[in-house]
């Protein structure tokens, strides 16, 4: 019987760090051959291809290496099963948000995995969630996701929440994929495989920023983030979606100037709701569209995709509102 065909693809984090035995300091690897060398029994399973897509610390990520990897696994998408992506842990959820956008019509899966510690020490977790990722792998689930320990995690819907072995992850809105026990649980929610046409579009606008409303926070702040005329904001309100009323000119301002703001939730389980108050109704009069369940990481990535692909208000708004990739319940 053929092994399954796994393309590892390298992007670099904890997990390819090893200790210098003469120093004693952390430094990158010099050769994948360093990790493929520490999984000796999972390639009797699996026929595992190494793939260097760059060597970069998670903080160090940006939407280039998101176009790198995409471009990479449309490259090598028809000769393999399945991909793994090792990946720093700070910035995965961003990536696999990214990935999950700009991979689209995905009949196999894509898994983001890394480490705490480096994968040569010997408490190192590096080494378990590789192989956990590359059985993920395997399974009959076609999306990207995010396994760091026994779950596998919908990418665009995982939170980093804690430096922790096997919790460094979780989906506070949406239930784990699969679990790894003594057998595997595979639930109906996810992505099954198909065959299906890859559409690859890892177009990104980096003309975005954020803002995490605050009490006090100064008017002068925001205005000069509309003087830097953005291409898009990421506006993390209050509650379902609270502003105050104060903002009320600012965001008529966004408006004039044509730059599409959207609302994400500061609650860990928060989604916005722009019905539920009165005054909320006056918020989508003033251009804001609503981010919904949306984490902030995927509402970050999925607004730089969009406006990858349209600059029109109104094509704005709907992708941002809509259900493309599992990413939020409409």
């Amino acid at each position: 019987m053929a092994r399954t065909k796994i393309a590892l693809l390298y992007v670099g984090g904890s997990i390819g760090m090893v200790a210098n035995k003469k120093t004693g300091r952390i430094e990158p690897i010099e050769s994948l051959q360093e990790i493929h060398r520490l999984l000796p029994e999972i390639q009797r399973e699996v026929a595992l291809q190494f793939f260097s897509v760059t060597n970069v610390g998670s903080s160090e990520v940006t939407p280039g290496h998101w176009i790198e990897i995409a471009q990479t696994v449309e490259r090598l998408y028809d000769q393999f099963d399945g991909f793994v992506v090792v990946h720093g842990t700070n910035t995965m959820i961003y990536t696999a948000s990214a990935l999950s956008f700009a991979l689209q019509g995905l009949g196999k899966p894509i898994i983001l995995t890394g480490a705490l510690i480096p994968i040569d020490d010997v408490v190192s977790d590096g080494r378990m969630n590789l192989v956990f990722a590359i059985r993920a792998a395997e399974l009959d689930i076609a999306e990207v996701c995010i396994v760091l320990g026994s779950r596998v995690l919908r990418g665009n819907r995982a939170k980093k929440v804690e430096q922790s072995f096997l919790n460094t992850f979780d989906s506070p809105l949406f239930p784990a994929l699969a679990e790894f026990n003594f057998d595997v649980k595979l639930h109906p929610w996810r992505m099954v495989r198909r065959k299906r046409s890859l559409s690859c579009r890892p177009i990104f606008d980096q003309e975005v920023v954020s803002i995490t409303l605050h009490p006090g926070l100064p008017e002068r702040f925001l205005d000069t983030v509309l003087d830097a005329q953005p291409h898009g904001v990421i506006l993390r309100a209050y509650g379902l979606g609270m502003l105050p009323e104060t903002l009320f000119p600012w965001l008529r301002r966004a408006q004039d100037m044509d730059i599409p703001i959207v609302a994400t939730s500061q609650m860990t389980r928060g989604r916005i709701d722009l019905h539920y108050y009165r005054k909320q109704l006056t918020l989508e009069k003033l251009g804001i569209i609503s981010g919904k369940d949306m984490t902030y990481e995927c509402a970050v990535a999925k607004l730089m995709w969009v406006l990858g692909q349209t600059r029109n208000l109104r094509r704005i708004r709907e992708l941002m509102e809509k259900n493309l990739v599992g990413e939020l319940e409409e």
